[in-house]
């Protein structure tokens, strides 16, 4: 494993690679929290009597349906929180369009993949926002439907007088674990743009169709509290008709039974593959044990393959290390301390913790040392 990079290198790796982004819920804070012990209390349902398997599991829905799916229903656009984490986004967009219409390489595409395991829409707003060629897949102006196959297109810009052709940056956003915003209609995956799904379940909820207990850390008592005194079902019915692989260590068979989210998981494991490739992880804890075993397998077939991950602090990188290994020669894990020893971002504080806002800065950085690249009739 490389233990230290500096920026010059790494704009050498950005300027001939393919460039693919892994992004997790760590980038939607501070509007929206990290799952946090959710996923490990899902896990341990499991565990319970199997009678109240079902209510034990509804109670953990909810609380996750509370705190990361409502929220985007009808955002508060002018609050601190939603402000910056959707500018930071459209930062992200703006500073990658211009290092991929920057970049010298013209035998590389200006693609770039974004692999996000959100379920929210801070990636589709920060596109319409800042006006980048986008794709999600989906095709169509009036009932747009979702296909893997709208990936494979560039987008080709020509000039006036000449007929030259330019390729234009375009960012591909793959949703492994699906999206708030997708709906089945006729066996299709639609484009819910109002989130009705959404609106459904907070109607379920609202109508007092059964008393939930108050979330806490799974144990006796509250298995005790459930004992078959509520009813769920109109709720998890509600809520299992959203298309999403939801935080339980289910993870992996709900994905490989959907021919969607199997789909996408082939996708991101053939752009991994492909020659110079780069990805960079960021807000991402790999303990999400289907993507991470992709990513290590990439790692091992394909030596032209290199992964960056942002640490979000010098303490995490001790858990990349026990999930990855230390043998990997083409993987680096950046930990704040680390990268400030041996770089320095011009008009920026010293970088205490990796959020979204300071992995900006490094690309900012790195698009100040690319030079401009002009098309002749562009």
């Amino acid at each position: 494993m490389i233990d230290k990079i500096k920026i010059e290198v790494l704009k050498d790796f950005i300027q001939s690679g393919n460039i693919n982004f892994l992004i997790g819920s760590g980038l939607s804070r501070p509007f929206l929290p990290v799952l946090g012990n959710i996923e490990k209390q899902m896990a341990s349902v499991k565990d319970a009597p199997a009678n109240k398997q079902d209510a034990l599991s509804a109670v953990l829905y909810k609380e996750y349906f509370e705190k990361v799916i409502l929220p985007n229903l009808k955002p508060d656009y002018r609050s601190i929180n939603y402000t910056l984490t959707h500018n930071n986004y459209c930062e992200f967009l703006n500073v990658w369009n211009d290092i991929l219409h920057n970049r010298c390489s013209s035998l590389r595409s200006k693609q770039a993949n974004i692999f996000s395991t959100n379920i929210d829409l801070f990636v589709e707003n920060a596109a319409e926002a800042t006006g980048v060629e986008f794709n999600d897949g989906f095709i169509g102006s009036i009932n747009p439907v979702f296909s893997e196959a709208n990936f494979q297109k560039s987008v080709l810009k020509n000039s006036i007088h000449f007929q030259n052709s330019t390729e234009l940056p375009i960012f591909n956003l793959l949703k492994v674990h699906g999206s708030i915003n997708w709906k089945e209609i006729d066996d299709k995956v639609c484009n819910d743009f109002n989130l009705s799904l959404v609106s459904d379940i907070k109607q379920v909820l609202s109508s007092k169709v059964g008393t939930f207990p108050v979330y806490k850390p799974v144990n006796d008592d509250i298995i005790e509290q459930l004992n078959g005194r509520h009813n769920f079902n109109a709720f998890i019915d509600a809520y299992n008709k959203m298309l999403l692989v939801n935080p339980t260590k289910k993870k992996f068979s709900e994905t490989v039974f959907d021919v969607h989210f199997y789909e996408l998981m082939r996708l991101m494991s053939n752009n991994l593959e492909k020659e110079n490739s780069l990805l960079f992880a960021m807000g991402f804890s790999f303990e999400d044990e289907h993507i991470r075993n992709i990513v290590k397998r990439a790692l091992k077939t394909n030596p032209t393959l290199m992964v960056f991950i942002f640490s979000h602090k010098d303490s995490g990188k001790q858990r990349y290390l026990e999930l990855f290994g230390e043998t990997n020669t083409n993987l680096l894990i950046i930990a704040p301390s680390e990268f400030n020893k041996i770089n320095s971002l011009t008009g920026d504080k010293e970088i205490k913790e990796f959020d979204f806002q300071s992995i900006n800065s490094v690309f900012k950085n790195i698009l100040s040392q690319i030079p401009p690249h002009f098309v002749y009739g562009k």
